[in-house]
């Protein structure tokens, strides 16, 4: 009995049936062309997929495949483009476009003007604490870890506040925020001037720990949000240049000025010009932000899951560590330095102040540079280069390290201290690079996040205290030698750390399910 061809569009079924009787009759006569070609799917069925990943109230991700569907084959049909998502390539998220379409102009520039001079302020005043220790202790009798606690007790203040005001520049206008904290942190630093006793002291340097928490948690969002992402990079390098520039500032102020003037005059020269910058931020326009999706407001076993998944990264681990002994040594250098050379070497004040600004300025902004080009192009060779490059520029530091602190010779001191400050700043391109790619890009800012506290309570918070603490019982010179003992343990823990890289690169990449297309 003959069969009836059923009206109507043909199933899956069919179409596949018919690609197959096609196939062989190409194979029976040779290579000639079927009968009947495949049909092409109708925009309904193209776009099913489509309206149900990018309906309302849904994020526009688009996700691989994990298994095919049924009548699929392995390469994209007639009429589909074999894009990133055909090939298994890693997924990706269209984001929406910027709230405002604004281009940075004059006000972007003078907002990243005005920031940048505060930030100068904020490092200023975080590091003239050191430039005139002794003109200090003429007034209070104070042993080393008195002193010391106050660069630990900052540090203490400035990680336990900085969450707070995350939470709350995420919520709340950040311009209020932002003048508030760098009114306060200058009042605090001005307030030194006022001091009559240890405590008034220590209660001064807390609250600038909590005014520089602040602005340091709020003011990168909020520049950022000015400009265009094309234009970020080199934004964000002007802001952090204050970095160096600051340290240095803060050693080469009293040695300009003359110590005769007091470390009094010093702590009110440097803490009111915070106050009369404060006012035009209170002034400036909000930018508009999109609205916080509620889906995003993770709960509680959520983040501690996030944070386990950053943990199995060995090289993530071991990065942290190695950076947080790396950031002892320097942390703890840069406070103590100008007292040692005064005790030890026999330098003046003002010498002392003069050297170790010009070094660090001159030698950390060079290092730095350096190992960033370095760096990424060594990783052309090897795919450890970061964590080898950078754990060898640790222990290569060492030996300068080391003759500069022991050797009695005024003379070697310098070159010494140069080449060591060099070798130790030539790690912050390559570790930052690491901590950003063995993480996966759901994770970037949580990584980030802790390392800036990893390496902070476990750095340049304990060591001013410590090398005190050895100063009192030894000598300081003994507690000098204690940054040398952390560039030991940070060389050695970023060595094992570059043996896990490769593999967590790759792992990185795999599970990165999304990627930011600007």
């Amino acid at each position: 009995m003959p069969r009836h061809r059923r009206e109507g569009p043909a199933s899956a079924g069919e179409v596949h049936a018919a690609a197959l009787r096609g196939h062989d009759a190409r194979r029976r006569s040779g290579g000639g062309k079927p009968e009947r070609r495949l049909p092409r799917r109708s925009a309904a069925q193209r776009g099913s997929r489509s309206a149900r990943e990018h309906g309302p109230g849904r994020r526009a991700v688009l996700r691989r495949d994990r298994r095919p569907r049924r009548g699929q084959a392995g390469r994209p049909g007639r009429g589909h483009a074999a894009g990133p998502e055909a090939a298994g390539a890693v997924p990706i998220l269209r984001r929406a476009a910027p709230v405002s379409g604004r281009p940075p102009g004059a006000y972007a520039g003078y907002v990243l003007a005005l920031l940048t001079c505060l930030n100068l302020l904020d490092y200023l005043d975080r590091y003239i604490i050191a430039s005139v220790q002794s003109l200090v202790r003429k007034d209070f009798p104070l042993t080393d870890a008195d002193y010391g606690l106050f660069g630990t007790l900052f540090f203490l203040v400035y990680l336990t506040t900085a969450p707070i005001f995350g939470y709350l520049g995420d919520r709340y206008p950040r311009r209020g925020i932002l003048a508030l904290g760098a009114a306060l942190w200058s009042l605090a630093t001005a307030a030194w001037a006022l001091a009559r006793s240890y405590t008034w002291l220590l209660v001064s340097r807390g609250l600038v720990g909590i005014g520089e928490a602040s602005f340091g948690t709020l003011s990168p969002p909020f520049l950022a949000e000015h400009f265009p992402v094309q234009k970020r990079g080199r934004v964000m390098a002007v802001f952090f240049l204050t970095i160096p520039a600051g340290a240095a500032l803060a050693y080469l102020i009293v040695p300009l000025l003359g110590e005769e003037r007091g470390w009094r005059f010093f702590f009110t020269l440097v803490g009111l010009p915070g106050l009369l910058l404060a006012v035009p931020i209170v002034f400036l326009k909000e930018p508009p932000r999109e609205p916080t999706d509620p889906a995003d407001r993770k709960p509680l076993y959520h983040i501690v899951s996030s944070y386990r998944e950053l943990i199995r990264s060995r090289s993530y681990l071991f990065t942290n560590l190695g950076y947080a002994a790396l950031t002892f040594a320097i942390g703890g250098m840069a406070f103590w330095m100008p007292r040692y050379l005064e005790t030890i070497k026999k330098i003046s004040l003002e010498d002392s102040n003069r050297l170790t600004g010009g070094i660090v300025a001159g030698a950390g902004l060079l290092g730095t540079l350096a190992g960033g080009f370095a760096g990424d192009l060594l990783m052309r060779w090897t795919r450890r280069a970061y964590l080898l490059f950078s754990g060898l520029g640790v222990l290569a530091a060492i030996p300068f390290a080391w003759v500069a602190i022991v050797s009695g010779d005024r003379g070697t001191f310098a070159p010494c201290f140069a080449l060591a400050i060099f070798f130790l700043f030539l790690n912050t391109g390559p570790l930052n690079a690491v901590i950003l790619s063995v993480t996966p890009a759901r994770l970037r800012a949580t990584a980030v996040a802790a390392n800036i506290v990893i390496i902070h309570i476990l750095g340049d918070a304990p060591s001013p205290f410590l090398i005190g603490w050895v100063s009192d019982r030894s000598s300081l010179q003994s507690g000098i030698l204690l940054a040398v003992a952390a560039m030991i343990v940070s060389g050695i823990l970023l060595l094992i750390g570059s043996r896990y890289l490769p593999r967590d690169l790759e792992r990185a990449a795999q599970r990165s399910t999304v990627t930011e297309v600007s």
